[in-house]
C-alpha cells in the first residue's frame, strides 16, 4: 500500500513563500532595548533608550508635515502611521512600509558618497511619509491586500507503485501586484516632497552623478530607472534621475502631477507606469523622458565650456571598481593606503589595501572598513575603522583598529565605541575620531602613550567607559544599559572635545602641524564647513564657512596649508587655502567631482575623482595652483543652495512617553490560486506582524473541489530574550485510488485512499558567533509527525467461489514520529553585480544533525477491533550535509564554476521510507527523485555559467528583463546502503541551464530558469528500471537557490 509524507508540501512552501516572510533570515531582536512611545495626533514613535532626541524630533517634524504632505495628495491614511526609531547600528536609513503604515528610521545621521549633506531628520521624515501617502494613493485595492498570487506544481511521472506522486519538476509563483509604480517615481517624489515642505535639494553631489552619465551617454533609460538590482551607483542613479525627471514633470505640469500620476496608476488594469504618465499629462512618457535629458544635455555642454577646455585631471592611479576613495599618503610619501570596493557592486563594501608606490605592490590590510584612514607619523601604523559585531546583542558598531606594516598584526583599540573618522597626532601619541549615539557626533580623543610602538607590543588592558544616554557624554562612572551604553578601550585616557546636542554633525578631523588643534568638516543644515578646536576641547571657530559645501580638511606636509574639496562652482574640485593670508587655490578642474585630498610631501597630490560611474582614485604630480577662472560652472552657486533658515534639533520640553504596548499591523490577505497535479486549490495567504517585528505570523491554505487541501501556519516570536522561539504547523490531506494485493487470490480490488498527514515544530532559532566562518545561523526544534490514512469500503467477487467479499472501511496511523534537530547554516557570498543569477565569490554551508524516534507500521493486529496498528519502533541518527563554493574563473570577467557537495549519513539501517533520495531537481537531475535511495548519499555538482545575453534592460508590459546566463553542469553520486562505498554503482549526469533574470510590477524580483538533463547510465531501483532519457526542469520563482534544508522536513514520498 503506498504512503504518504509531508514532504512536497513543506519542502514546496519553503520555495514558493520565499520572498513573501523571510522565516529563515535570523535579526538580532535585541532583548536589552527598553521601548517607549510618543502619541500625537496623527503618529505613534516607538523608541528605545538612547534616541530620545530622535524620537521627540520625529514626532514634532512628523506633525509639522502632515497636512502638507497629505494635503498635495489629498489623502489621508486609514490609521496613525507609527514610527520605530532604531539606533543598533552604524546605519543611516528610513523605510517605509506603506502597507503597514509603518516607518522605521535609524537615528544616525546619512553620511553617504552618493549625496550630499542634508539636516537627516527633516530630510529623511519627509520623504519616508512621502512614500506612505503617495505609495497608498497609487494602490489598487485596500493596502491589506498587497499582492496576489498564481502558482503551479509539475510533477515528475513516476514509475514506482509504492510513490503516490513524484517530486516536483515544475515550479512557479508569480505575483499579481497592487501596486504599479517604478521605482524612479516611488523614490522621485519623495526627493521632490512638496512645495511647502521641501528639506531636500539637488546638490552638486546628485549633479554630478547625472552629469556624469548625460556626458558619457550612460544615462538611464526609462525602463532602467523602473527597478533596482544594479549596483550602487545604478540604485543611486534610478532615485537620482527620478527626482530630477521628476521636478521636470512638475515644472511642465504642476506640482500637482504627482497626485494625478498616482491616481492614474490605481487603475485596476494598469500593466505599467507609462500609461499613468500618458494619463497624467496627456504626453507620451518616452516622449517626455527624451525632452528631459535634451534639456540636460544641452545644460550641461553650455556649462561646462570652460571645464572642458581646460581640464586638469592628473593620471588614474587605482580605477578598477565603482569605490576608490579616501587615499592617505605615507608621511614619508613612499605609499598610499585607500579604500576599494573591487568587483563588489556596494560602495559599502570596502577593502583597505596600501600600495607601494616603488614597486606597485599591493596589500589588504582588511575589509568592511568605513571612511577615512589615518597612518602613524612614522609610517609604520594605519589606523582604520570598521564594522564589528557586539557579543551577545549582535549590534553592528564601528570600533578603531591599528595595522601593524612590520609585523603586519592588527591590534584593536575600542569596543562597542561607535568610532570612526580617525587621525593621528603628528608626535604620535594621540588618535582622534568621531562617537555617535542618538544621531549626534562628539569629537573624542584617545591617548597612546609616550611610546606607541610599547604600546602596541604590550598586552591589552581594557577599560570600561559608559556612554550616558542622558548627557551624550562619555563617563568612567558605571550605569545600568538602560542609562548608558557600555564599552571600552584600550590607552592611556578618552577625552570628549565636543557636546553638540542640537544636531550638529562633525566628521574627518585632521591636527594641525603643531597639534595644538584640530579641524574637522561640520553641518547643521545643507552642505558643510570647516570648523577648528583647540586640541584639549574649547571654543569652536569656523575657517570657511559658506552657503556651499567646504569638506575633507587636510593639511599639506610640506606647506602647512589647509587642503579641501568645496563645490563653490558647483562641481567639487580640491582647493588649498593659506590660514595666514586667506589666499585660496584650486587644483583640479573636473567633469564629475573631485573629492578626498591627501598631498605628500613631494607635492603630489592623490584624490578621489568621481569619473564614469564609479570613484576612481587619480594623482596629480607636483600639482599646481589654477586659474579660478577655468573653473567656471554655475555662477553663484551658493544662491541655489536652500537656506532652512535656524535649526535647533537638542532635546527640548520632550513629550511625555507611555510604556510601548504591542501594535500589530492589519491583517493581511494575498488570494492565492495553486494549480497543483491537474487541479486548481484557490487559496489564501494571511500574514501580520507586530510593530517592532517581535512577533510575527503567517499562514496559508488552499482547498481544490475534492476538499483535498493544504494548510500552514508559522509563529514567531521575539519576545523572550536570547534566541527567537518558533512554532509550526503544517497539514495536507491527499486522495488516490489504490489496490489491495491479496495474496492467491486473481483479483485486485481498488480502494480510495485518503491521506492526513500532520507536522508540527517548535524550536529556537538564532544567530552564534564564529569569527572564522561569519556568523553562524543555528535552528534547535523538536519535530512531531502524525500520518494517518483511510481506506474506503470496497470488495470483490471471488473468481473461485464467485461470493462476494466486502471489506469495510479501514483508518489507521502508519506513522507517529518524533525528532529532534539543530541546524548550522553559515552564508558569505560577496555581492557582485550578477551574483544572483551567477556568484563568483563566497561560499554556502549548512549542516544538520537530526535524531529520529519513530513508531512506523509493521502490519494490522487480527485479535481486536481497536488499536490494531502494529508497529516498529524506528531510532536512528541522521546528518546531512550541504556546501557550496562559488569561484570566478581566471581571465574572464563575467564566468564562474560553482561547487556543491551534498551528503548524508543514517547510522543503522531503516525502512526505505526514511531513506535520504539523490534524484530530482534537488539531486542528480538526471534521473527521477525517488530513483536513488540509501542510509549514506553523496552527490558532487560543477556548474560553470556565463552570460548569453548581459543587460537586455527592456521592460515589457509588467516585466523588466535582465540578463540571460547559460550554464552546463555535470553531476556524480549515490545513496546506497551499508558502509562500503560502491563507487561501481555511482551515477552520472550533464546537463545545460538557462537562466533569466527579471523584475515584475517593478518591486518583485522572479527568477527564471530552465533546465535539461540527461543521465550517464541506467539505473534500477525497487525492481523499477530508469532509463537514459531526457529530464526537464522550468522554474519561476523569487530566487535561483533551490534548498530543502531549511526545516526539519522528511524529503520523502
Amino acid at each position: 500500500m503506498a504512503k504518504m509524507t509531508l514532504s512536497a508540501l513543506i519542502a514546496l512552501l519553503l520555495l514558493l513563500n520565499a520572498g513573501l516572510v523571510a522565516q529563515d533570515e535570523i535579526v538580532p531582536n535585541h532583548p536589552e532595548l527598553v521601548w517607549k512611545t510618543i502619541e500625537t495626533e496623527h503618529f505613534l514613535v516607538h523608541y528605545h533608550q538612547g534616541t530620545q532626541r530622535t524620537a521627540n524630533n520625529v514626532a514634532r517634524i512628523a506633525e509639522d508635515i502632515f497636512p502638507h504632505v497629505t494635503g498635495l495628495y489629498d489623502y489621508e491614511p486609514d490609521s496613525k502611521v507609527e514610527f520605530v526609531i532604531k539606533d543598533t547600528e552604524d546605519y543611516a536609513n528610513g523605510g517605509a512600509y506603506f502597507f503597514d503604515n509603518k516607518i522605521d528610521i535609524w537615528a544616525e545621521n546619512l553620511d553617504y558618497v552618493l549625496r550630499g549633506t542634508h539636516n537627516w531628520l527633516l530630510d529623511v521624515i519627509t520623504h519616508e511619509y512621502t512614500h506612505i501617502i503617495s505609495l497608498q494613493k497609487a494602490l489598487k485595492t485596500s493596502r491589506r491586500m498587497p499582492a496576489a498570487w498564481f502558482q503551479l506544481f509539475g510533477y515528475e511521472q513516476e514509475r514506482r507503485p509504492d510513490v503516490v506522486r513524484g517530486f516536483p519538476d515544475v515550479l512557479v509563483s508569480y505575483p499579481i501586484s497592487n501596486i504599479v509604480v517604478p521605482v524612479w517615481w516611488a523614490e522621485g517624489v519623495c526627493q521632490f516632497q512638496n512645495p511647502t515642505r521641501r528639506f531636500d535639494y539637488r546638490d552638486s553631489h546628485r549633479e554630478m552623478i547625472l552629469r556624469d552619465r548625460v556626458v558619457t551617454g550612460e544615462v538611464l533609460t526609462l525602463d532602467e530607472m523602473g527597478t533596482f538590482g544594479k549596483n550602487s551607483i545604478g540604485n543611486e542613479s534610478s532615485y537620482n534621475q527620478g527626482f530630477d525627471f521628476v521636478r521636470y514633470l512638475a515644472d511642465s505640469f504642476g506640482d500637482t502631477v504627482v497626485t494625478r500620476m498616482a491616481q492614474a496608476a490605481s487603475g485596476p488594469l494598469r500593466l505599467n507606469f507609462k500609461g499613468a504618465i500618458r494619463e497624467a499629462t496627456g504626453k507620451d512618457a518616452e516622449a517626455l523622458y527624451r525632452s528631459w535629458i535634451d534639456s540636460k544635455d544641452r545644460e550641461y555642454r553650455e556649462n561646462l565650456g570652460s571645464i572642458l577646455d581646460n581640464p586638469v585631471i592628473g593620471d588614474g592611479f587605482v580605477e578598477e571598481g565603482i569605490g576608490n576613495m579616501f587615499p592617505a599618503v605615507s608621511p614619508d610619501g613612499q605609499k598610499v593606503a585607500y579604500l576599494a570596493t573591487g568587483e563588489s557592486p556596494s560602495l559599502s563594501r570596502n577593502d583597505l589595501e596600501i600600495q607601494d608606490l616603488a614597486s606597485g605592490k599591493i596589500t589588504k590590510v582588511s575589509g568592511e572598513v568605513t571612511r577615512n584612514v589615518a597612518w602613524s607619523p612614522d609610517g609604520r601604523y594605519l589606523a582604520y575603522s570598521k564594522l564589528t559585531p557586539v557579543i551577545p546583542s549582535f549590534s553592528l558598531y564601528n570600533d578603531l583598529y591599528v595595522y601593524d606594516s612590520q609585523t603586519r598584526e592588527t591590534h584593536r583599540l575600542t569596543r562597542a565605541m561607535r568610532a570612526r573618522h580617525p587621525a593621528w597626532s603628528h608626535n604620535g601619541k594621540q588618535l582622534a575620531f568621531i562617537v555617535e549615539t542618538d544621531g549626534l557626533t562628539h569629537l573624542t580623543t584617545i591617548g597612546l602613550g609616550e611610546n606607541p610602538d610599547a604600546f602596541f607590543a604590550a598586552k591589552p588592558d581594557w577599560q570600561d567607559l559608559y556612554f550616558n544616554f542622558e548627557t551624550s557624554q562619555i563617563q568612567d562612572e558605571a550605569l545600568d544599559e538602560e542609562a548608558a551604553r557600555k564599552m571600552a578601550y584600550r590607552g592611556t585616557s578618552v577625552k570628549q572635545l565636543t557636546h553638540y546636542t542640537d544636531g550638529r554633525q562633525i566628521f574627518h578631523p585632521q591636527w594641525s602641524p603643531a597639534d595644538d588643534y584640530l579641524v574637522f568638516d561640520t553641518s547643521l543644515d545643507f552642505g558643510r564647513d570647516i570648523a577648528r578646536i583647540p586640541a584639549n576641547g574649547g571654543e569652536v571657530s569656523f575657517l570657511l564657512e559658506a552657503e556651499y559645501d567646504e569638506r575633507y580638511p587636510v593639511f599639506h606636509p610640506s606647506t602647512g596649508e589647509l587642503w579641501y574639496a568645496c563645490d563653490e562652482t558647483g562641481i567639487f574640485n580640491i582647493y588649498s587655502l593659506n590660514l595666514e593670508t586667506g589666499e585660496k587655490k584650486a587644483y583640479t578642474n573636473v567633469v564629475g567631482g573631485a573629492f578626498m585630498p591627501s598631498p605628500s610631501v613631494s607635492g603630489d597630490l592623490f584624490y578621489s575623482l568621481y569619473k564614469d560611474q564609479g570613484y576612481k582614485i587619480f594623482r596629480i604630480r607636483e600639482a599646481k595652483a589654477l586659474a579660478r577662472s577655468d573653473l567656471a560652472y554655475i555662477e553663484n552657486y551658493a544662491s541655489r543652495v536652500p537656506d532652512l533658515g535656524q535649526i535647533d534639533q537638542s532635546l527640548k520640553n520632550p513629550l511625555p512617553p507611555q510604556n510601548y504596548r504591542r501594535g500589530y499591523s492589519k491583517l493581511t490577505f494575498m488570494p492565492r490560486v495553486l494549480v497543483d497535479y491537474g487541479t486548481v486549490k484557490p487559496g489564501l495567504y494571511v500574514y501580520t506582524n507586530e510593530m517592532l517585528n517581535k512577533i510575527s505570523f503567517f499562514a496559508g491554505g488552499d482547498i481544490n473541489k475534492d476538499r483535498e487541501h493544504d494548510l500552514f501556519g508559522i509563529l514567531e516570536l521575539k519576545t523572550f530574550g536570547g534566541p527567537n522561539v518558533f512554532f509550526e504547523a503544517y497539514n495536507q490531506t491527499a486522495k488516490i485510488k489504490d489496490s489491495y494485493d491479496l495474496a492467491g487470490i486473481n483479483a485486485s480490488p481498488e480502494v480510495d485512499v485518503s491521506f492526513n498527514l500532520l507536522q508540527t515544530n517548535a524550536g529556537l532559532a538564532g544567530l552564534l558567533p564564529a569569527w572564522k566562518f561569519g556568523t553562524l545561523m543555528y535552528r534547535l526544534e523538536y519535530i512531531y509527525s502524525w500520518y494517518r490514512a483511510k481506506l474506503s469500503s470496497t470488495g470483490f467477487t471471488d473468481p473461485a467461489s464467485g461470493q462476494f467479499v466486502a471489506f469495510a472501511p479501514l483508518r489507521y496511523s502508519y506513522l507517529r514520529g518524533h525528532a529532534g534537530s539543530l541546524y548550522l547554516r553559515s552564508q558569505k557570498r560577496e555581492p557582485s553585480y550578477y551574483g544572483t543569477i551567477n556568484p563568483r565569490h563566497g561560499r554556502y554551508a549548512s549542516l544538520r544533525y537530526t535524531y529520529e524516534y519513530n513508531n512506523y507500521l509493521k502490519d494490522f493486529a487480527t485479535d481486536r477491533q481497536v488499536g490494531i496498528e502494529v508497529y516498529d519502533p524506528v531510532k536512528f541518527n541522521k546528518l546531512e550535509l550541504n556546501y557550496e563554493q562559488y569561484l570566478p574563473v581566471p581571465g574572464t570577467r563575467y564566468h564562474a564554476l560553482n561547487l556543491r557537495l551534498q551528503g548524508g549519513f543514517i547510522d543503522t539501517e531503516v525502512d526505505s521510507f526514511f531513506h535520504f533520495f539523490a534524484g530530482g531537481l534537488v539531486g542528480l537531475k538526471g534521473y527521477p527523485f525517488y530513483s536513488i535511495e540509501g542510509t549514506r548519499m553523496a552527490v558532487g555538482t560543477a556548474t560553470y555559467r556565463f552570460p548569453l545575453i548581459r543587460d537586455i534592460n527592456k521592460q515589457i508590459g509588467n516585466v523588466f528583463l535582465g540578463s540571460v546566463f547559460l550554464g552546463g553542469f555535470y553531476q556524480y553520486g549515490y545513496a546506497w546502503r551499508g558502509n562500503e562505498l560502491p563507487t561501481d554503482d555511482f551515477l552520472s549526469t550533464a546537463g545545460v541551464q538557462l537562466r533569466l533574470n527579471t523584475y515584475s510590477w517593478y518591486f518583485f524580483p522572479t527568477q527564471i530558469f530552465a533546465e535539461a538533463a540527461y543521465p550517464l547510465k541506467e539505473q534500477i531501483n525497487q525492481g523499477v528500471t530508469y532509463p537514459q532519457e531526457w529530464k526537464f526542469y522550468l522554474g519561476v520563482l523569487f530566487d535561483f537557490d533551490l534548498r530543502l534544508e531549511k526545516r526539519g522536513l522528511r524529503l520523502l514520498r
